[in-house]
C-alpha cells in the first residue's frame, strides 16, 4: 500500500495540471466569443454639408476595458427598418417661454420617418404624466404640448424621472427609442451639493436604466425657473448632467450659453441627420461574472467619419 500511494498522488497531480490549462483555455474562449449586445450607434460626416458613406460591420471599432471586441453584425437602419419611438420629454421646471419653440417641435416631428410613433410627457418631482401616449396621429401628439409650469417646484428628481421612463421601456427588436429632454438638467433633489454630473447618484440610476433600453437621449438645455437661474454655478452642474446623459446613451446634447435657444431648429436639424445615419451595431463584449454594466468606446477610421455610440451598456449575463 505504501509503493501505491505516492504513485496515486502524482497521477492525480498531473491530471490536475493537465486540467487546469484546459479550464483556462475554456474561459478564454468564452471571453472571446462574448455576449452578443446591440447599442445604436451614429455615424456622420465629420464636414458639414458632406455626405456619409455607408458603413460595414468592420468599419465599427467596439473597445470594453481598453480591449477591443469582436463586431458582429451591423445594420444599417433604413427604409423599413427606419421605425422610431420619439418621446418629446419636458420638466416641468423649465420657462414658460418654450412654447415658443413648439412650432419648431412640429415641424421636426412631421418630418419623421414613415411608421415612427411620438409620446408626450411632463416630468415633476421624480415622476411624469403622460400627456400623449405614443401614437402615430402627429397632429395629436403635437396638440398634446402645453406650458410647463415654469416654476421651480418642478425642479427636483428629474433623473428619477427619466429612470422611471427607462424602467417602463423593455428592449424592442425593431424599434429605436428617442428621447427629445427639453430642460435645464437642475436636478436638486438630494440637495445643491450633489447636482453635479460627477457626485449626481440618480444621474447614473437613470443612465442605467435608460442603456439598458437603447434609448437615446438628445437634451436640448432650456433655462430653468428665474429663481434657479441666477445661480450659474447650478446652471453649469445642470449642462454638465445634460452632457453625461446624452454621451452615455449615444444622443448628443445641445445648448446656447445659459439662456433658453433663441430658435431649436439648428439643433433639431442635427437631430434628424442623426437618426438619419444610424446602424445597429452588435458586439461580443466581455463576459461579467454577474449581470452588470459595462463601459465600452465606439471608433472607427474611416477617414472624414466620426461615430458617435453610448458609453454604457447592460451585460445581461457573464455565463
Amino acid at each position: 500500500m505504501k509503493t501505491i500511494r505516492p504513485c496515486r498522488r502524482r497521477t492525480l497531480a498531473l491530471a490536475l495540471l493537465t486540467l487546469i490549462p484546459a479550464v483556462g483555455a475554456a474561459a478564454q474562449s468564452r471571453e472571446a466569443e462574448g455576449v452578443p449586445i446591440r447599442i445604436t450607434v451614429t455615424a456622420v460626416a465629420k464636414e458639414a454639408g458632406r455626405e456619409t458613406p455607408s458603413l460595414a460591420k468592420e468599419d465599427f471599432l467596439v473597445y470594453q476595458d481598453r480591449g477591443r471586441r469582436r463586431v458582429l453584425d451591423a445594420v444599417r437602419l433604413s427604409g423599413e427598418r427606419n421605425k422610431i419611438d420619439l418621446y418629446v420629454f419636458v420638466d416641468e421646471s423649465t420657462r414658460s417661454n418654450l412654447t415658443l419653440d413648439y412650432s419648431e417641435i412640429g415641424s421636426f416631428v412631421k418630418e419623421m420617418p414613415a411608421g415612427s410613433r411620438v409620446g408626450v410627457l411632463y416630468a415633476r418631482n421624480g415622476t411624469f404624466s403622460v400627456a400623449q401616449e405614443l401614437t402615430t396621429d402627429r397632429q395629436a401628439a403635437l396638440k398634446a404640448l402645453r406650458k410647463p409650469l415654469g416654476s421651480a417646484v418642478g425642479s427636483g428628481g428629474i433623473y428619477l424621472s427619466l429612470a422611471e421612463l427607462g424602467k417602463r421601456l423593455p428592449p424592442s427588436a425593431d424599434r429605436r427609442r428617442v428621447v427629445i429632454f427639453l430642460g435645464s438638467g437642475i436636478d436638486v433633489l438630494r440637495g445643491r451639493g450633489e447636482s453635479s454630473s460627477a457626485i449626481n447618484p440618480d444621474l447614473d440610476v437613470a443612465i442605467n436604466h435608460l442603456a439598458a433600453s437603447e434609448v437615446l437621449v438628445y437634451p436640448i438645455y432650456v433655462a430653468p425657473a428665474p429663481e434657479v437661474m441666477s445661480n450659474l454655478a447650478l446652471v453649469a452642474n445642470g449642462q454638465s448632467c445634460l452632457k453625461k446623459l446624452a454621451s452615455e446613451t449615444g444622443g448628443e446634447p445641445f445648448w446656447e450659453g445659459f439662456g433658453t435657444p433663441v430658435t431649436m431648429k439648428p439643433f433639431l436639424d442635427d437631430v434628424s441627420r442623426d437618426l438619419n445615419n444610424q446602424y445597429w451595431v452588435t458586439f461580443a463584449a466581455k463576459p461579467t461574472k454577474k449581470p452588470d454594466y459595462a463601459e465600452i468606446r465606439v471608433r472607427t477610421e474611416v477617414s472624414g467619419v466620426r461615430v458617435i455610440g453610448p458609453e454604457r451598456v447592460f451585460v445581461p449575463t457573464g455565463r
